[in-house]
């Protein structure tokens, strides 16, 4: 949705629309935590280019859920 179209829309809608945004936020940085959790366990284990992807993947997860989170508070 646009910031448009949240701008134009119900109170009910805009609330809707925020509550929504913060639980896919939590979801995401449970993701991230499980992710990285997962990359430190497999370290001895796994080989090193599985770990380095998985640190990737929780980096690029934690950059999405700052950008989010900023336009969360507008």
């Amino acid at each position: 949705m646009s910031e448009k179209q949240e701008q134009t829309g119900s109170g009910a809608e805009n609330g809707s629309v925020a509550e929504t945004r913060a639980r896919v936020l939590a979801e995401l940085k449970g993701a991230s935590e499980t992710i990285e959790n997962g990359a430190f366990d497999l370290a001895g284990d796994a080989s090193a280019d599985v770990v380095s992807d998985l640190i990737r993947i929780t980096a690029d997860l934690q950059m999405l859920i700052g950008q989010l989170a900023q336009r969360n508070s507008r």
